[in-house]
C-alpha cells in the first residue's frame, strides 16, 4: 500500500498539474475578445498569483500548506478552467 504524500509534496504536485493544464501564456488580447462568460483575465491573474506565491513559499520553506490550502487551490484552478472553457480558450 502506497503512503500518502505530506501536504508540501501534495501542493508541489498540484501546482505542477495546474501549470500543465492552464495556459498561463495567453495574451490579454486572446482572453478579451467576443462574448465574455466570466472574466478569464481576472481568473488567470488570481490563479497565477496564488501559484507563484505558493511556489516561492515552498521553495523558500516559508509556509507549510494545510489541507484547506490544497482544497482552495484545487477549487480556484477548477473555476479558472471552467471560465476558460466557457470562453473557448481551452478544450
Amino acid at each position: 500500500m502506497r503512503k500518502k504524500p505530506n501536504t508540501r509534496t501534495a501542493m508541489y504536485q498540484l501546482l505542477e498539474v495546474i501549470q500543465e493544464h492552464i495556459p498561463f501564456g495567453l495574451k490579454e488580447a486572446d482572453m478579451c475578445q467576443g462574448i465574455c462568460r466570466g472574466c478569464s483575465k481576472k481568473m488567470m491573474e488570481m490563479l497565477d498569483a496564488e501559484v507563484s506565491q505558493w511556489r516561492a513559499d515552498l521553495d523558500n520553506q516559508l509556509a507549510e500548506p494545510t489541507l484547506a490550502d490544497l482544497v482552495f487551490m484545487e477549487k480556484l484552478a477548477r473555476r479558472t478552467e471552467k471560465v476558460l472553457r466557457r470562453n473557448h480558450l481551452v478544450d
